[in-house]
């Protein structure tokens, strides 16, 4: 089974049913403040509707928690 990381983050997620958890990244103003990023573990139920998101310092931990978290939606898309 593959698991996110650093190297694929950008273009891999988990899915169950109408459900998918991913990465994504941007800054909230006080991480704007001191010039650096943050990486979000989000979850969409349809494509829409935002049902849980979490908030890291680092990319390595955000992929950390989404693989422990969701792991288990992976799919084999071959």
């Amino acid at each position: 089974m593959q698991c996110v990381n650093i190297e694929n983050w950008t273009y891999c997620r988990y899915e169950k049913g109408n459900f998918k958890a991913f990465i994504t990244f941007g800054s909230s103003p006080e991480a704007i403040a001191t010039d650096r990023l943050e990486y979000f573990v989000t979850v969409l139920e349809n494509d829409e509707k935002e049902i849980y998101q979490e908030t890291f310092d680092s990319l390595s931990d955000a992929c950390f928690t989404l693989n422990e978290k969701y792991s288990d939606w992976y799919r084999d898309w071959e």
